[in-house]
């Protein structure tokens, strides 16, 4: 009688704890299936190092999660098979929290887009990539002037600065030895260091795309023939050293620095590049417009006048010179 009670006491406590394991699977299988209640968008940033308890306060905060103590505990058990993750982490509208689990481990973060103009100076590029605050680390890297390769690079939150600036040198390597390839036997550049500074002459004198072989047609004629570059823009680099933007004209005492980088001065091209060129002025230096054109100067209208005599060239100067001078008057 007694092993029958005993018997009957096991059986109803198996049946219980049955009963409670399948409420309790139940419970948790539904709260991690329904939609949550985020009701737009929210991107967290989960920092690493951070544990079970600390993620789960985060989302519990920004609205992604209900039900803190349950999601760490199924996090834990989760965690065994999937650890979660640290990074930037974009949760949709109505995210689960199944859905929120499976996305912290899977570690994929908001990717980022960081764009760089082309004809930045290496301490222009520098200054913004260390403004991008989800990019970790110091630049340590000695960097020449006019090595960095211009163009949109992505990133996630935790990437090293110096990352990118490997990438950033290794797109300048390639696209210099891909135009070196086409590079004329005759032509007056004979190095990778002579393109790179002839692009980044071409690419901060160029007023649009389609001008960039003229003006390197020009300069060109202007190499070959022993005359001064006479390029504004190696002038301000020589003052500004590439530190900063000169926010004036360039004054007559500007064109008579003593700089190896003054091309109204020197006879050829400047010691190193101004600027980081992109891949349509390497282009350019290395497939410049056939023209027999000696000058130009700007047009006004974003272009330049393009003159092969230094009376045309004087003529197209007088014409600018008016322009403005009239829309000064009209102001």
């Amino acid at each position: 009688m007694l092993v029958n009670s005993f018997l009957k006491i096991k059986l109803i406590a198996i049946v219980s704890l049955a009963l409670t394991t399948i409420t309790i699977a139940n419970i948790i299988g539904s709260y991690l299936v329904l939609p949550g209640r985020l009701a737009e968008k929210k991107i967290v940033i989960i920092k690493s190092g951070s544990s079970t308890h600390k993620i789960s306060i985060i989302l519990e905060q920004d609205g992604i999660i209900q039900h803190r103590i349950l999601f760490e505990f199924i996090s834990k058990l989760y965690g065994f098979y999937k650890p979660l993750k640290s990074g930037e982490y974009e949760f949709t509208k109505a995210i689960s929290p199944y859905q929120v689990l499976t996305k912290l481990a899977s570690g994929k973060s908001v990717v980022h887009r960081l764009t760089i103009a082309e004809g930045q100076t290496v301490s222009e590029i520098i200054t913004k990539i260390n403004a991008e605050d989800r990019l970790f680390g110091q630049i340590n890297l000695n960097i020449p002037e006019g090595y960095l390769m211009p163009s949109t690079y992505f990133y996630t939150y935790g990437d090293l600065r110096e990352k990118i600036i490997d990438e950033m040198r290794r797109g300048m390597s390639k696209a210099l030895d891909s135009v070196m390839l086409k590079l004329k036997e005759d032509s007056p550049l004979k190095t990778r260091k002579d393109v790179l500074i002839f692009a980044s002459i071409v690419e901060k004198e160029a007023g649009n795309e389609k001008e960039r072989p003229l003006i390197a047609g020009v300069f060109i004629n202007r190499l070959r023939k022993g005359i001064k570059l006479q390029a504004d823009p190696t002038v301000i680099y020589a003052v500004t050293e590439g530190k900063y933007k000169l926010n004036r004209a360039l004054s007559r005492a500007d064109l008579q620095i003593d700089s190896k980088y003054n091309t109204y001065k020197i006879v050829g091209l400047p010691p190193g590049p101004i600027s980081c060129p992109g891949v349509a002025s390497l282009e350019a230096s290395v497939l410049p417009a056939k023209t027999d054109a000696l000058y130009f100067v700007v047009d006004g209208s974003g272009g330049h006048n393009f003159s092969s005599t230094l009376q045309e060239h004087n003529m197209h100067v007088q014409r600018f010179r008016q322009r403005v001078k009239e829309q000064e008057i009209k102001k």
